[in-house]
Formats: structure tokens, C-alpha cells, sequence
């Protein structure tokens, strides 16, 4: 294909399309009506011969030639963009915002303090989150999310991974809780009712399955989806529940809820939060300093 006879600008509509799948949510992003939005998709359709997009009852679904293209265009509009952004980058004066895909732990414990560095250094920037899943790839593919806050310590090839956190997790129970304020050993934490944090459907997670190697178990009163609610049904009942230590800090600080240790020992994969990105942002100044906002933040969570 010839790219003189291709307006350029219809990529950026292809790309807004696959980030946002809705077409209003895409043309509100790069700024154009949805009726020109419309008359842009529907020029790049004809020139490319493919429908590029279906409609579904999940928004507008890509076509497998439309997946096929995301990352070659997604890679073209990022290196001009990174060529535009290497001068002109400036924390201080910029209005640019930046998506962090991330689960409830990394929104409780990096994002205030963050958005509490970002507001001081740099009052023009904003953060925008978004759930982290098992499209976190996806999303940094194709820079939905600038950065993912997940345990994904060994990524494919085109992202990297760096650990923000690496430590043990806690127990958190009300302070008046019979078991606070003392030592747990693994008889008093399996005989205590427990509430469980856990996007599986049965309500077990890795606690259970270290506890089952060694003939135990415990008893799982309540499981939620996300740790944010906890503190609620914490404060009312005799539940404690298993977190990392980063998380059950906030607990301790703004809830005024209590921990102590977890005696037992959370495999590898459960210790630690990555930061994850796309290896071709990996000199791009904007997000490098992205990148050591949140290194410094977790230094300072972690003393």
C-alpha cells in the first residue's frame, strides 16, 4: 500500500477505536464528533477492505486482521509521539495523563501517595486507573495502560518487570479482636474464622493450599472479591484476614484496625508487585518519569 493515498489521521481513529472499543468513548478521546468519527472508520474500512470492528454486546469488537494490525500501527503513532515528546516533556508545566492498570492492591497502597507527589511536582499532570486483568498484556499493548501493578514477574519479552514490593504478608483483625496484639502461631490461625480476598469462585486461595501440604485447613467464614470493602465486615466480627504487609499498614493507619505477622509464608509469586511496561516506552521521558514516581513512592511505603 502506498501510505500517500492513506490519510494517517484514520489510524489514529483505528487506534482511539481499539483502546476504548465504543465509538463515542473513541471520539471523544481524540476530540472529533461521533458523526466524524463514524465517517473516518467508515473511509478506513473501505480503503483497508476489512470491517476492522463488529459490533458486540461488549462494544465493538476487533477483527482478527484488525488484532493483527493494533501492534504495528500502535508502534508507528508511539515512536512519533515519543519523537514529539522527547523535547517538549516537562513535568512542571504538562497536561498529559497517564492510565495505570492495577488491582485493589496497588490502587490502596502506590496511588494515594502518587497522586499526593504528582499534585505537589507536577499539578497539570492526572491519573486515570483501570482494573488490571488477564488483558493487562493487552492494555499495555496497545498503551490503553501506560503501566500495569500486577505480580507478573516474568512477562514476554516485549514487556518488562520490575518488583515494587517484595515482604510478607500480615494478619488484620478488629483491635479488640481476641487474637490482637499477640503472636499468631499456625493452631490459633487455623482455628480462628477467617475471611477470604479472592477472584476464584471456590472460596480458597494460596493460604489454604500451603496449609493442605502440611494436613491443615482453616475455616473461610466470608469471601469478598477486593480488599477495599474488608475493613467493614472486619470491624464487626470476629474475622481476621490474610493481606500483604503494604496493605494491611493502610489498614492499620486509617482504620485503625491491628495486624500481626501471618504465620504462614507466602510462596514467591504472592510477595511481591510489579511494575510492568511495554520495552519500546522504555526510553520515552514521559514515562520514565512516570516510572520513578512510582519507584520512589514504594521505597517510601516500604521505609
Amino acid at each position: 500500500m502506498n501510505l500517500r493515498s492513506l490519510d494517517l489521521n484514520l489510524l489514529v481513529v483505528f487506534d482511539a477505536l481499539m483502546r476504548k472499543r465504543n465509538v463515542t468513548h473513541a471520539a471523544k478521546d481524540i476530540g472529533l464528533s461521533q458523526p466524524a468519527f463514524s465517517n473516518a472508520l467508515s473511509r478506513l474500512r473501505e480503503r483497508l477492505g476489512d470491517e476492522l470492528f463488529v459490533r458486540s454486546p461488549s462494544g465493538m469488537r476487533p477483527t482478527a486482521w484488525a488484532l493483527e494490525l493494533s501492534g504495528p500501527i500502535k508502534a508507528a503513532l508511539s515512536g512519533i509521539e515519543d519523537a514529539l515528546d522527547s523535547a517538549s516533556f516537562n513535568p512542571e508545566t504538562s497536561q498529559r495523563s497517564f492510565t495505570i492498570a492495577t488491582e485493589d492492591y496497588g490502587l490502596m497502597t502506590l496511588i494515594p501517595p502518587l497522586l499526593e507527589r504528582i499534585t505537589k511536582i507536577a499539578p497539570g499532570l492526572s491519573i486515570r486507573t483501570i482494573t488490571a486483568s488477564i488483558n493487562s498484556g493487552e492494555y499495555l499493548d496497545t498503551q490503553a495502560a501506560d503501566v500495569a501493578l500486577i505480580s507478573w514477574p516474568d512477562p514476554p519479552e516485549r514487556f518488562v518487570s520490575e518488583p515494587l514490593f517484595d515482604g510478607d504478608w500480615v494478619c488484620v483483625m478488629r483491635p479488640d479482636h481476641p487474637l490482637a496484639g499477640t503472636p499468631l502461631d499456625l493452631d490459633a490461625y487455623t482455628s480462628a474464622q477467617h475471611l477470604l480476598v479472592s477472584t476464584r469462585s471456590e472460596p480458597s486461595g494460596w493460604v489454604d493450599d500451603v496449609l493442605a501440604q502440611s494436613g491443615r485447613a482453616r475455616q473461610v467464614v466470608l469471601t469478598m472479591a477486593t480488599f477495599a470493602p474488608t475493613p467493614l465486615a472486619l470491624e464487626a466480627t470476629d474475622l481476621i484476614m490474610a493481606c500483604p504487609r503494604p496493605m494491611g499498614e493502610v489498614f492499620a493507619k486509617r482504620m485503625g484496625l491491628a495486624i500481626t505477622a501471618c504465620p504462614v509464608t507466602a510462596p514467591p509469586a504472592y510477595r511481591s508487585i510489579d511494575m510492568v511496561w511495554h520495552a519500546r516506552l522504555g526510553s520515552h521521558p514521559a514515562q520514565t518519569w512516570l516510572r520513578r514516581q512510582l519507584r520512589e513512592v514504594a521505597e517510601l511505603i516500604e521505609g
